[in-house]
């Protein structure tokens, strides 16, 4: 649920059976169909829908609403993306940026980031049309509780996060997460794989609710 200081966080990430969401520096679809139009779906209910700058950099998502039936293509809302990137290593090339100049029905980015970035990018990056976010760093990375603060006094009061690994442990670690939704596809992808959760939590994750979607 949101409060006064943070937005309601739906974390959601597809895995394979031995928990890997991907490969080092490679996209990896895992997601069926089914599962797919869920998570769009999803999508369409959320104010903002938040990954890291590696996923980026390796994905190059549009992060909007595609998988839904045809006639709500034109109406659908999409949510506001959010990037966290402490460097401002995002390419300029990135749909996030070059989407929103050819279809106005896309929203340019929010990026965040810490102090000590380059001002010379943010100038480049706002006068695209992107909204730079400074929060403060923690041993380089940023601080996740400034980062929902800043987001909440944005207008954001439902947040969707979907990785990749490092966001996903992160928000896992803060406790902050109100709803969890793992995608589990019916592929093992082998020890080269990247892992959702990093380290052990602390917390059990309670309630527990299952649904298939195709095949997973």
């Amino acid at each position: 649920h949101a409060t006064i200081n943070r937005p309601a966080i739906t974390l959601t990430f597809a895995q394979s059976l031995d928990g890997k969401i991907s490969l080092p520096g490679q996209q990896l679809l895992l997601s069926g169909a089914e599962s797919m139009a869920m998570t769009h779906r999803l999508r369409s209910m959320h104010d903002g829908i938040l990954v890291g700058i590696d996923t980026v950099i390796c994905d190059d998502p549009q992060l909007c609403v595609r998988h839904v039936p045809a006639s709500e293509l034109t109406s659908v809302a999409h949510p506001q993306p959010i990037v966290l990137d402490s460097q401002l290593r995002i390419p300029l090339t990135a749909r996030l940026l070059v989407g929103p100049q050819t279809n106005s029905r896309l929203k340019m980015p929010f990026i965040v980031t810490g102090p000590d970035h380059d001002p010379a990018r943010r100038a480049q990056l706002e006068q695209m049309g992107a909204r730079v976010v400074v929060v403060a760093c923690d041993a380089g990375r940023l601080c996740l509780g400034a980062v929902v603060r800043e987001l909440r006094q944005l207008g954001i009061m439902r947040l969707m996060v979907e990785g990749g690994a490092r966001v996903i442990q992160a928000f896992l670690e803060s406790q902050i997460v109100d709803l969890l939704i793992i995608t589990i596809a019916p592929v093992l992808v082998g020890s080269s794989g990247v892992a959702a959760a990093l380290s052990p939590l602390s917390a059990p994750i309670v309630p527990q609710l299952y649904e298939q979607f195709g095949r997973d």
